[in-house]
């Protein structure tokens, strides 16, 4: 269980950073921050998709919140 927890903390945490890089640019790089926000939404999908397929493999509903 400690290793799917990591696997989505890891997705989360490419997800915030990624968001934190399209923030600090602002209106000076537009393809930047498209860029940013596309790898943003990436991340966050993977992170969701890990934690649809191991609940799925856990036998639960819904796999538990990982901060």
């Amino acid at each position: 269980m400690k290793e799917m927890e990591w696997v989505i903390q890891t997705f989360q945490y490419m997800g915030r950073l990624w968001e934190i890089r399209a923030e600090k640019m602002g209106n000076e790089k537009p393809g930047h921050v498209a860029y940013a926000v596309k790898e943003t939404d990436r991340w966050n999908r993977w992170a969701g998709i890990a934690k649809a397929e191991f609940a799925k493999v856990t036998g639960m509903k819904v796999f538990p919140n990982v901060k």
